[in-house]
């Protein structure tokens, strides 16, 4: 049995379909008023359920890549220099980052800056791997050298997609995130812990069901929520 196979046996079902739960949570927040940031937006997606462009009155994207100034899904791209913005304080009411936080190397300035272009009241979303995952602590102990070599290939991703960009890992636990926001000066925290397929496993079945047992067993109870891959999080300004 190969691993297409075993993701339509065990993982057909919507609470599996991490992209669409984290969307439809900023969706509860947003609306065609809204004015948004995709803060670390990077190249497009090509997949609906990630695009708010006509969805919202306004998405812009910030990136330290020049690659998000070609992002279509935008309505507006700028740059990200020197942990800064040229964006106006207090202008977006909801601000995201998708899978982007292991990637900051100076959390304290990422946050403060989000914090800066936040309305009062404004949510900033994410969702980033947990550190003590087994594919986060694969990925933090090796260099970006194996990363370029198989990331992309384990992930069963196009030869065209974007290679992956560098990871730090320093806001990637609960405690971090809550510490971190409380500097930035956020007043509430929610975080999720959550588990999926065991995507970076899809390259051989044996491999991959053993990554599902691990996620049957994560998920079986809250005293393993920490072991679980994935972070959701809403920090409210």
């Amino acid at each position: 049995m190969n691993t297409e196979q075993l993701l339509q046996i065990f993982y057909s079902g919507p609470q599996y379909d991490g992209t669409t739960r984290f969307y439809d949570w900023i969706r509860e927040y947003a609306s065609p008023e809204s004015r948004v940031l995709n803060y670390g937006a990077g190249p497009a997606t090509v997949d609906r359920r990630r695009s708010l462009k006509g969805y919202v009155a306004e998405i812009v994207g910030a990136d330290i890549d020049p690659i998000v100034l070609q992002n279509e899904e935008l309505d507006n791209a700028v740059m990200i220099v020197g942990d800064e913005t040229t964006l106006e304080a207090e202008y977006f009411d909801l601000v995201y980052s998708d899978f982007v936080l292991e990637h900051v190397e100076r959390p304290e300035m990422f946050l403060k800056e989000v914090f800066r272009v936040l309305k009062p009241g404004g949510s900033f979303f994410f969702r980033t791997p947990c550190l003590y995952h087994y594919v986060a602590i694969v990925s933090a102990l090796t260099s970006q050298r194996f990363h370029l070599q198989i990331a992309n290939k384990v992930r069963g991703l196009s030869e065209k997609s974007h290679d992956p960009w560098p990871t730090f890992y320093r806001m990637n636990t609960r405690s971090r995130l809550r510490r971190l926001a409380n500097v930035a000066g956020f007043d509430e925290a929610q975080l999720r812990m959550l588990e999926f397929e065991p995507s970076y496993l899809q390259f051989n079945p044996a491999l991959f069901l053993l990554g599902l047992a691990y996620e049957r067993t994560v998920n079986a109870t809250r005293v393993l929520e920490n072991l679980r891959g994935n972070i959701f999080g809403r920090l409210v300004k």
